[in-house]
């Protein structure tokens, strides 16, 4: 059913309310805390009203794409600058393209292969249609790979600056290196893992530097997976000490498992809000390192 947020004195000085909007099948929004089935009407409510919004995915689900894209054109109002995992970082706007094609993909960035283009057109689309302005805040392999062997002094300035500024406690670190190996499926070298958490924390990095460039001129959005937008070790850590004072919604895009099970509370709790969809179909990702 399509949900339109009537205007309120609440929302008044946000701007106008927002557009008609539908989630895409089978989605739902639930209450990270309780686990409860949330109106619509509470997601566009809560994102209207924040100035940043940090929007997680699984890169694979295409209705995570979908949805995120009708929320961007329901809150077209807002006229947020959206920032996107997926194309180059480098300290300036990205040019607004009269139409998404593959030479403005390449030209920024976007690794259309890796991505498995177009899964991420409907997002893509809707930030270039509404978007106040466009950032990347993908690092580039070179640098990721310089920060992995000789540490985070290679990173450019800015962006070293914030992971120096704002460090990890001992149980973060312990989260994050733990994660790693779990998504390597055991077989990352444990002499590599300091490397590939400073690797992680520049792409968190990144991301911050981005979203406060594109939020000194308005509310500001971040396209980015699950893993960089979790409160505890991603880029809200850096973000909210970074932005004090500003409202920042953390929404997690999550699937149910394949028995058709809602996420765990342990992991809905790394967000605000999240939002559940059906499992996108894919191959057992340890079976590639094994092979």
């Amino acid at each position: 059913m399509a949900v339109a947020l009537a205007a309120c004195s609440s929302t008044a000085a946000q701007g106008p309310a927002p557009a008609a909007f539908q989630l895409t099948d089978s989605t739902i929004v639930v209450d990270s805390r309780t686990g409860a089935t949330l109106p619509t009407a509470e997601l566009l409510r809560r994102a209207q009203a924040a100035d940043y919004v940090l929007l997680g995915e699984y890169h694979d689900n295409a209705r995570d794409h979908e949805v995120r894209g009708r929320l961007l054109r329901a809150l077209a109002a807002r006229k947020p600058g959206v920032v996107f995992e997926q194309f180059t970082w480098n300290d300036s706007t990205m040019a607004r393209p009269a139409t998404v094609d593959t030479t403005w993909l390449d030209a920024h960035g976007f690794d259309r292969k890796g991505w498995r283009w177009p899964l991420h057109e409907p997002v893509v689309a809707a930030a270039v249609a509404v978007g106040r302005e466009l950032r990347g805040s993908g690092v580039k392999r070179e640098v990721l790979r310089a920060v992995v062997r000789n540490g985070i002094g290679t990173a450019p300035a800015p962006l070293a600056d914030l992971v120096t500024r704002y460090p990890l406690d001992s149980v973060q670190r312990k989260t994050i290196d733990d994660e790693l190996l779990a998504s390597h499926c055991g077989q990352l070298p444990l002499n590599m893992v300091p490397g590939m958490r400073a690797m992680q924390e520049l792409r968190d990095a990144a991301m911050t530097n981005a979203l406060l460039s594109a939020g000194a001129t308005g509310p500001a959005w971040l396209i980015a997976g699950n893993g960089h937008v979790r409160r505890d070790i991603g880029v809200p850590r850096m973000l909210s000490k970074a932005a004090e004072g500003k409202q920042v919604l953390v929404v997690g895009l999550l699937e149910r498992d394949s028995t058709g099970a809602m996420p765990s509370a342990e992991e809905r709790q790394l967000y605000d809000l999240v939002l559940v969809t059906p499992r996108a179909a894919r191959e057992d990702p340890c079976a590639s390192f094994n092979r």
